[in-house]
């Protein structure tokens, strides 16, 4: 897969998030969500772009490649797993825990992950 920073993976995270949402997705509801300049956003895209995650915008829209859904599908599924791991297990309150799971889901290793999943009785799979 192709390599990208963690603002690249959250940038998938939530064009993922906005798709599912609203169906569609527009570079204006990335920048309004993040409160960023549209030209922020189309730098963003840029980079995505090349990285091969994401098609060429037409009219403004935003399409995930097959490359970039799933690795959109498999940030979010860390940060929901570590979401739900600090809050049922260690008592942290929903907010934190965002707030954590959102730094933590670029840099857990893929084992500590098929832990995660294991201690959770979690039969979701991350590839």
């Amino acid at each position: 897969m192709a390599s990208i920073r963690e603002s690249g993976e959250n940038y998938l995270e939530l064009i993922l998030d906005i798709y599912r949402e609203q169906g569609e997705v527009r570079s204006v509801d990335i920048a309004r969500r993040l409160g960023v300049s549209r030209a922020s956003v189309s730098k963003a895209l840029g980079v995505l772009r090349e990285a091969g995650m994401v098609e060429p915008a037409y009219y403004g829209k935003v399409v995930l490649t097959e490359e970039g859904m799933q690795r959109a599908a498999e940030v979010r599924g860390r940060h929901e797993l570590l979401c739900r791991y600090l809050v049922d297990v260690l008592g942290v309150s929903r907010e934190i825990a965002e707030a954590d799971a959102c730094r933590m889901e670029h840099v857990v290793s893929e084992e500590m992950i098929v832990r995660l999943r294991e201690a959770l009785d979690d039969p979701s799979d991350s590839k």
